[in-house]
């Protein structure tokens, strides 16, 4: 139903969890994807393996909090497509204090969430937004988060192990109770009020901007007491897989959705009627 042949795709978090799917249903659907990520030595396991299941996805570096980083990406892009189509922004950032109550969170961690998330899509979007003008057309799909949109229930997180799944540092995956970051929804309300800013701006450009809000993605080895706890919140009964994530990814990149722009698409199983 969505053919995506010839266009153009910027997937910047590529990698990560959302991002891998999103490159796997664009490339399904014929779209020419690049995936751009940081260019840690860290992260050479995770390219190694992502170049082994997506040979035919070109992978570039970038840093999104360096203004010359984002604009040496998007001009490779450029002269090497001719154009970025669409630019799918997936990036998530952890601070090393991600599980810990409000008032012990430090302000570096805070700022280096909100440096990388919104300065960096700030960064991004801007270059991109400059091509696009030239041409007239273009399209971005912002991704956000339910916590954008509503208050964390922090008593989900009783008894869970995502600190020991997730975390980086040996003292946060030791907590016995952890918290949701009070920067997590201020950077993901952040990109939701950037979307409808920039589908206003871009409008007479023929340049559509559109966010997507996910609910609880289900992850694999996720403990039974979150999901439960979690799934019982959510008139489907269930987390979301990222396939149905993915979904509104294609539609959206698609030429169906030309008329779509300014919307927060809302992926939760109903978790926001309540």
């Amino acid at each position: 139903m969505f053919d995506l042949t010839n266009k153009i795709v910027l997937i910047v978090g590529g990698r990560g969890y959302l991002g891998r799917d999103f490159c796997q249903a664009l490339r399904s659907q014929n779209a020419s994807v690049i995936s751009a990520d940081l260019p840690l030595e860290s992260q050479a396991a995770s390219k190694s393996a992502f170049n082994n299941e997506f040979s035919d996805i070109d992978q570039v570096d970038v840093d999104v909090t360096d203004e010359d980083s984002v604009s040496k990406m998007i001009t490779l892009i450029i002269e090497k497509y001719g154009c970025i189509d669409t630019l799918i922004f997936s990036v998530t950032a952890k601070p090393h204090d991600f599980y810990a109550p409000f008032t012990e969170c430090s302000l570096e961690g805070w700022q280096s969430v909100i440096h990388t998330e919104l300065d960096g899509l700030f960064l991004v979007a801007q270059e991109v937004g400059r091509a696009m003008e030239k041409r007239e057309q273009g399209n971005i799909i912002l991704i956000s988060s339910i916590y954008g949109v509503v208050g964390n229930d922090q008593r989900l997180y009783e008894d869970s192990n995502l600190a020991e799944l997730y975390a980086d540092e040996d003292e946060e995956k030791e907590r016995s109770q952890i918290f949701s970051h009070s920067v997590y929804p201020v950077v993901k309300g952040g990109v939701i009020s950037l979307t409808r800013y920039l589908a206003a701006y871009w409008g007479e450009k023929n340049i559509r901007v559109n966010c997507i809000s996910p609910g609880g993605v289900y992850h694999e080895g996720e403990n039974e007491t979150f999901v439960k706890k979690y799934s019982a919140k959510v008139p489907l009964g269930r987390k979301a897989e990222v396939r149905e994530i993915s979904g509104a990814v294609v539609y959206l990149t698609s030429n169906e959705s030309s008329y779509v722009t300014g919307q927060n698409i809302i992926i939760d199983g109903g978790w926001t009627i309540w």
